[in-house]
C-alpha cells in the first residue's frame, strides 16, 4: 500500500483510492486536451484567413493533441499495473494451492495403503470439503 505522510507519523493509503486516482488523473488530462481541441476548433472555424487560424492550430491544436495522447497513456500504464498485481495475485494463489496439495500428497502416501487413500480421497471428495491455505485463502 501507498504511504502518506500527515503531520507527525504515516498512514496506509487505500488501494481503491489509489486506482480511482489513478485512473481519474488519466481522464482529467485526457478531458483537458479534449477542451483545448474544442478551443482550436471553435477559434479556426471563426477565422477565414489561414494567417489568423495558423496560432490556433499550433498552441490549441498540438497542445490538445499531446494532453489526449498523455491521458491516454496514463489509462493505459493504469490498467497495466492493474492487470500486473492481478497476475501476482493469481500466482500467490496457485503457489498456495501448490503447496496444498504437495502436503496432501505427502499425507496420503504416509497414511498407507493406497487402498485406503481411494478410499480417503472419496470421502473429501463428497464431503466438498473446503481447505484452506497458508494465508488463509479457501479453495
Amino acid at each position: 500500500m501507498d504511504e502518506q505522510t500527515a503531520g507527525a507519523g504515516t498512514r496506509p493509503t487505500s488501494r481503491l483510492v489509489v486506482d480511482v486516482v489513478r485512473a481519474l488523473r488519466g481522464w482529467v488530462v485526457a478531458a483537458a486536451g479534449g477542451v483545448l481541441l474544442l478551443g482550436c476548433y471553435l477559434g479556426v472555424s471563426k477565422e477565414t484567413d489561414v494567417a489568423f487560424q495558423l496560432p490556433y492550430v499550433v498552441s490549441g491544436g498540438f497542445g490538445g493533441l499531446a494532453l489526449v495522447l498523455i491521458g491516454s497513456a496514463l489509462l493505459v500504464a493504469d490498467r497495466i499495473d492493474a492487470s500486473q498485481a492481478t497476475q501476482k495475485r493469481l500466482a500467490s494463489q496457485i503457489d498456495d494451492l501448490h503447496t496444498l496439495i504437495i502436503a496432501a500428497a505427502a499425507n496420503g502416501a504416509a497414511s498407507g495403503s493406497p487402498a485406503e487413500h481411494t478410499a480417503n480421497h472419496a470421502a473429501v471428495t463428497d464431503a466438498d470439503a473446503t481447505v484452506s491455505g497458508p494465508t488463509g485463502q479457501r479453495y
